[in-house]
């Protein structure tokens, strides 16, 4: 294990905060909000509830020149054991807005803050007897991640409801992305392949709206529980990341690593799931497995597979805070 990251003497008057009803914690660990349960603590920490708070957060922090990441529901991210410096923004922006007609007169527009998990919205959308997002119904994670990450299952991909996406971008302001101005690709997008601006700042997605089609509510929701059923039949219950690598042009990864005979296999307390082969999982739960663990089976994996089958697997996580020093 490595030790955590430090607080700097920074200096920061946390103050203008208050009038938003923010609250910075130090040292907070990461692991309970991730899906996998691991990761080294922040060492600014402040959750928030509201856009306003969101926008009003992410101006200050780069007002004091303060390194911020924007943390939702802890999926397909894995953190080091050190820790991530600066400021961790955990997303809790959750708020749906009511249909409305779209532009095309023939569908409607929901509208959903980027901390809105992903699977929530699609089960309120096929409850009230709108079809479009009925794919992603057991797929782990927020709005504003999957649209970065063109998040996507059972052949469908947010690109392909998406209207447009609200930023704020690294200047502090706000921007509209059409679905067209992303560039998406295969779980990959314009906004993912930025480049860091201004010390580190990125921009970070508000809100997100789709268009959907009304009908036949009973066909949704049967399509809706179908999808979930599948999932529960075929991916494991244990904390993990979601799908690790991406699968390979004409390959499954999770086939590919299941042919290297790697079921089962383990490093530390992160082991290759028995049931999806492209899921690493903690049985243990927090406490029980590292990052270095979760890295070091990744880096076997891909070595194994290349050996025996051929092919280069590409992680699909993402990795945060300061492996430097991991």
């Amino acid at each position: 294990m490595t030790d955590s990251v430090e607080s700097v003497d920074r200096r920061i008057d946390f103050a203008p905060l208050e009038a938003y009803g923010i609250r910075v914690e130090r040292q907070v660990s990461l692991a309970p909000h991730t899906t996998i349960k691991i990761g080294g603590p922040a060492e600014y920490f402040a959750t928030v509830a509201t856009a306003e708070q969101m926008s009003a957060l992410i101006r200050w922090a780069q007002s004091v020149r303060l390194p911020y990441f924007v943390l939702g529901g802890g999926s397909n991210i894995l953190i080091s054991d050190a820790g991530i410096r600066g400021l961790v923004i955990y997303n809790r922006c959750r708020a749906v807005a009511p249909a409305v007609p779209a532009a095309d007169g023939a569908s409607v527009s929901v509208s959903a803050e980027s901390g809105a998990a992903l699977a929530g919205l699609a089960r309120r959308t096929a409850r009230e007897g709108l079809s479009g997002l009925e794919w992603a119904v057991s797929v782990p994670g927020t709005v504003g991640g999957a649209v970065v990450g063109n998040a996507g299952a059972h052949g469908s991909e947010i690109k392909d409801n998406l209207i447009a996406a609200q930023t704020i971008d690294a200047g502090g302001a706000l921007r509209t992305w059409a679905a067209a101005d992303l560039s998406y690709g295969y779980r990959s997008s314009a906004l993912k392949r930025l480049r860091p601006l201004q010390a580190g700042f990125k921009p970070v997605v508000i809100s997100a709206a789709f268009r959907l089609q009304p009908g036949d509510g009973d066909a949704i929701r049967a399509r809706a529980d179908g999808n979930l059923a599948h999932r529960r039949r075929t991916q494991p219950v244990e904390p993990s990341l979601g799908s690790t690598f991406i699968n390979p042009p004409g390959y499954h990864a999770g086939r590919l690593i299941e042919q290297a005979g790697l079921k089962g296999a383990h490093v530390g307390g992160v082991q290759v799931s028995r049931l999806h082969a492209n899921f690493l999982i903690n049985p243990g739960g927090a406490g029980s497995a590292t990052a270095a663990d979760f890295m070091a089976l990744v880096h076997h994996i891909q070595d194994v597979v290349q050996r025996v089958c051929g092919v280069t697997l590409e992680p699909e996580i993402q990795l945060a805070g300061e492996w430097q020093s991991a």
